[in-house]
């Protein structure tokens, strides 16, 4: 039943399943079909993902096995309360109170690499960080395989890099990040319909949330992604 309710990814499709809740992590996953657990096979922690995404990534894990390249994955949906936790770790960081002045230069140093609840990617089920969170694992040997492998052949599979370097062609948004892949078919489409129907007044109910209005974090951030993520195929 779940798959064929996935064979159909476009805009009809998005618009019927998916609305601001889901978007902004508001939902339960347990209570929610969209959702499937990752086998452990696939990753040692307690992660979901929605449907296609899953399937796509199997796909991509067996190629990369084929061609000597282990992948597994640390991240998947987050639901708003896992990103407030996230978020909070870092806000309530002792170091980071000693370093800002204020709220708006702590929040934007947070925003770097960790996104406030209600304007992650990772809310939407499309979104998976692989093998590791650190830079240095990146520079290893190891790293720069797996990430060359992905660069070279995760597109075959619907994956893009959504946070690449920043420069002139996403001179906005996140630091960069190697491990984090995004599902297109359906990625693309959640943003669309996210920039539709969420608005700043809904990014609240963590510490710091005073911040969301006076940064312009959905034009800057949410819509700050590698700009191939957002071509129609």
């Amino acid at each position: 039943m779940i798959s064929k309710m996935f064979n159909d990814e476009n805009e009809a499709w998005v618009n019927e399943h998916v609305n601001k809740n889901f978007l902004i992590g508001n939902v339960i996953r347990q209570d929610n079909p969209l959702f499937i657990k990752v086998d452990e096979v696939y990753t040692k922690r307690n992660i979901y993902l929605i449907y296609p995404v899953y399937e796509a990534y199997k796909k991509m894990y067996e190629a990369a096995l084929a061609d000597s390249v282990h992948l597994i994955i640390t991240s998947g949906h987050r639901t708003l309360n896992e990103q407030i936790y996230e978020w909070e770790l870092r806000w309530n960081n002792t170091q980071t109170e000693l370093v800002f002045e204020n709220e708006i230069d702590k929040a934007r140093f947070i925003l770097q690499y960790r996104a406030m609840p209600g304007t992650t990617r990772h809310h939407w089920g499309t979104e998976i960080d692989l093998n590791s969170f650190e830079l240095t694992y990146f520079e290893s040997q190891e790293g720069q395989t797996v990430y060359n492998w992905l660069e070279e052949n995760a597109e075959k599979f619907g994956f893009y890099q959504p946070y690449t370097p920043n420069d002139e062609k996403r001179p906005y948004g996140y630091q960069e990040e190697k491990w984090h892949w995004s599902y297109k078919p359906l990625a693309r489409l959640m943003l669309n319909k996210y920039l539709k129907v969420v608005i700043i007044n809904d990014i609240v109910g963590f510490k710091g949330d005073n911040t969301a209005l006076l940064i312009p974090v959905i034009p800057l951030w949410v819509c700050g992604i590698n700009p191939d993520i957002n071509k129609a195929d």
